[in-house]
């Protein structure tokens, strides 16, 4: 187990936040076709799944020549699959002013994204779950599939992106992968939530919190996060940590995390030069 991180001071937390992500995301890169370079100037991952949530540069510290030789590397893959990827630049991305570069090279914005945190001894446990509720633990090459296509599904991805995601999550079963846990939420024993736990670098990492359009506004996103960083309380951790998209930052605003650093996204498309 890594050393476990108590305090949720941005210094502390910056790269725990970012290598929780990495392992995250890393275990799709490591599935059949899939590609990750792990340096000590850069990480990324490449998986081929039509979404670019699930191909990009994760951590940057590089220098000018090195991140032009990544965009040139994305370039090459990108045209010869065609899916997109996207760049998380964090504060502590190098060089300086990488966004001016990545511009230059043709990537465009995307956006931000909140890193938040949470203390884990102030949160509460989580509400019974209604008569017809059920959650669970995936464990099995069907329950991942199905975990899959729930999570796309709540998600929003694109039809080809969410049976690409089925394909590549039904051959996931190495370490890193089993590692971590996913969750399953039923309704009238119909899945309808999911969630996954990545207890790494000393921080519990959150996931694919999606629940299916017609079961929302009823907690259960706000169920599936608390059980996950409840089972992580219970084995030792004392800080979780998630990246919050638009729909779910009140959720977890309200549920007590707390913003520690804006990731800037840049999208890489197949048009980029």
């Amino acid at each position: 187990m890594h050393h476990i991180i108590d305090d949720t001071a941005a210094a502390a937390l910056l790269p725990a936040l970012e290598a929780n992500m990495i392992a995250f995301y890393t275990a799709y890169g490591r599935a059949p076709g899939g590609t990750v370079h792990a340096t000590s100037d850069v990480v990324w991952c490449y998986t081929g799944i039509p979404d670019p949530l699930f191909n990009g540069v994760f951590a940057v510290r590089s220098t000018v020549a090195g991140v032009t030789a990544t965009i040139a590397q994305l370039t090459a893959i990108i045209a010869a699959r065609g899916a997109p990827a996207l760049w998380w630049i964090e504060p502590r991305a190098q060089p300086a002013q990488i966004g001016s570069l990545l511009e230059h090279h043709g990537l465009h914005v995307a956006g931000d994204v909140p890193g938040m945190a949470i203390d884990l001894s102030a949160i509460d446990s989580p509400p019974a779950l209604p008569a017809d509720m059920t959650i669970q633990a995936v464990h099995t090459a069907d329950m991942q599939v199905l975990w899959a296509r729930t999570a796309a599904l709540g998600s929003g991805l694109a039809s080809d992106a969410a049976e690409a995601l089925v394909r590549v999550e039904a051959t996931l079963s190495d370490p890193q992968y089993r590692a971590q846990q996913r969750y399953l939420g039923f309704l009238q024993d119909r899945p309808i939530a999911t969630a996954a736990l990545v207890l790494d670098s000393g921080v519990a990492g959150i996931y694919a919190v999606a629940t299916l359009p017609a079961a929302r506004r009823k907690g259960i996103g706000r169920m599936m996060t608390l059980l996950a960083l409840l089972e992580a309380r219970q084995q030792g951790y004392r800080v979780g940590v998630l990246q919050a998209s638009a729909m779910g930052y009140p959720l977890y605003k309200q549920m007590g995390f707390r913003e520690v650093c804006r990731y800037q996204l840049y999208l890489q498309s197949p048009a980029a030069d």
